[in-house]
């Protein structure tokens, strides 16, 4: 047999990118079955301009290794993203260029390229409260424990809520209850998930990246040509969502930003919007109490703040306990890293 004039390109292997996303992300490989564990180093992934890049990147990198026959989405410890890193914002500040990507192509490419790039089966395993919950719910897949709650947090910090999770919350809820909660920012419950559809199933707590595998390894059982083209047919929905409005609703953020930077009230509790930056002062209150579960008023809205901080000097004085000090421990048993 002849040879072709010029071979296949070289990608990256596995072990190369894996080392490339080691700051975002542990990658481990098993019959073809990726698990992808958000972090930020060794612990949490906190929030950032360069965490929120990373995930379009390596969901982009991760398409084009056919060896990846199918994709569990995870978070490290017993919670999905909760922390904010506070120093990791400075490049949204950087007026035209450096904000114009992160908010035009940045927004767009976390969700598009998990719908887009991605060809195989994915499972998304939420274990347990966070935001940011993007790859989770694009998964064909998803499954979270019972004591997951998350919400489309923008709008009390006045913030137009246009990066794709409000999209999600019309998609999934329908329209008026899609609505209700993207623009109230109240929480939802792994309940209230269930019910309107943004999940598939609901584990017990520490069994959803169990369940995801035991899923993954039911799937590899189908011919992987079928198996694909089944995912496919899985994400279309979603693939024709984002082409009518994905773009629409992550440029409105973006333009909304941009008139708070002009006016000069984009900044900490006390501006009309607040910057990325401040969401930690308020992160982790959000999900050790009930206060965000109940029907949103001005007064629970202006009254963030307040309460965060009188929390948090409760945990620094030993009076209460925060529940969402990092473990690493959501994974099946046997499964170590």
């Amino acid at each position: 047999m002849n040879k072709p004039l010029a071979d296949y390109v070289k990608l990256p292997e596995f072990d190369e990118y894996k080392e490339w996303f080691k700051n975002f992300a542990d990658l481990k490989r098993e019959d073809g079955i990726v698990q992808v564990t958000w972090k930020t180093n060794d612990g949490p992934m906190h929030h950032s301009g360069m965490s929120h890049r990373a995930c379009s990147q390596l969901t982009r990198v991760l398409s084009l290794d056919f060896k990846n026959e199918i994709i569990i989405f995870t978070h490290i410890g017993d919670n999905w993203m909760i922390e904010s890193d506070a120093n990791g914002w400075e490049t949204y500040s950087e007026l035209p260029t450096q904000r114009f990507q992160h908010q035009y192509f940045d927004d767009t490419n976390l969700i598009k390229n998990m719908v887009f790039d991605i060809d195989v089966p994915t499972i998304g395993a939420i274990p347990g409260p966070g935001f940011h919950w993007d790859s989770a719910m694009l998964c064909d897949v998803t499954i979270c424990t019972e004591d997951t709650k998350m919400e489309v947090p923008h709008a009390q910090g006045g913030l137009v809520p246009g990066d794709g999770m409000g999209l999600m919350c019309q998609h999934y809820m329908g329209t008026k209850v899609g609505n209700y909660y993207m623009m109230t920012a109240r929480q939802f419950t792994a309940q209230d998930m269930l019910k309107y559809g943004m999940v598939s199933e609901v584990v017990p707590k520490g069994k959803a990246v169990e369940r995801a595998w035991e899923i993954a390894r039911m799937w590899k059982t189908m011919p992987y040509e079928n198996r694909t083209i089944m995912s496919n047919l899985a994400r279309r929905p979603l693939k024709k969502l984002l082409v009518d409005d994905l773009k629409l609703h992550t440029v409105s953020e973006q333009y909304g930003s941009l008139l708070r930077v002009a006016a000069g009230d984009l900044g900490d509790e006390n501006s009309s919007q607040q910057d990325e930056k401040y969401i930690s002062r308020t992160s982790d209150w959000r999900y050790a109490t009930h206060d965000m579960e109940q029907p949103m008023t001005r007064e629970l809205w202006l009254g963030m703040p307040a309460k965060a901080a009188e929390w948090w000097k409760k945990v620094e004085s030993g009076e209460i306990e925060n529940p969402y000090v990092f473990e690493h421990s959501n994974e099946p048993e046997g499964y170590g890293f």
